[in-house]
């Protein structure tokens, strides 16, 4: 499934599995996605990761120019991870479940590739996937002024390079 996504959107479906289990939830959610997305949008993978206990040097990790403005993805983010329940982590050995609504987004994404034509499905992709529903942290970021129209346009010109 994750073939025709991109180094980086198979990074973030990584640290979404990584920060849900680490959290305890009972499977993996859009919240967990989304936090996900602004980690690897602000640069700071290898920083979650050695948060997890992950040490050493991570081949693939590339630096980019984030798409989100860094004072409204810190404050989302930690308002994210504040409002997510907490229990016993699950060990990254271990198999977790989706949830349906991020079955339908990881679907919408692949779906979202094909219409625009491009090679990969990208973190924004996921973003505009996000974007274009009704998830609870979606007025936070169109108060941050992030758009599924912005995320598209992106999209379109990293399509023409």
């Amino acid at each position: 499934m994750f073939d025709l996504y991109s180094e980086r959107a198979r990074q973030v479906i990584f640290l979404t599995r990584l920060e849900s289990g680490a959290r305890g939830a009972e499977m993996i959610d859009l919240d967990d996605l989304l936090a996900a997305l602004i980690v690897e949008d602000q640069n700071k993978i290898t920083d979650a990761l050695s948060q997890r206990g992950e040490i050493g040097t991570f081949i693939g990790l590339t630096t980019h120019q984030p798409f989100l403005p860094p004072d409204a993805a810190t404050s989302l983010l930690e308002n994210i991870q504040r409002s997510l329940p907490r229990s016993q982590s699950i060990p990254t050995s271990a198999d977790m479940a989706i949830s349906p609504a991020l079955g339908e987004t990881l679907a919408a994404a692949s779906d979202l590739k094909e219409k625009l034509q491009s090679k990969e499905v990208t973190p924004l992709h996921l973003l505009a996937v996000l974007l274009a529903g009704s998830h609870k942290w979606v007025q936070a970021l169109r108060d941050a002024g992030i758009t599924e129209e912005d995320v598209l346009d992106v999209i379109g010109k990293e399509d023409q390079l």
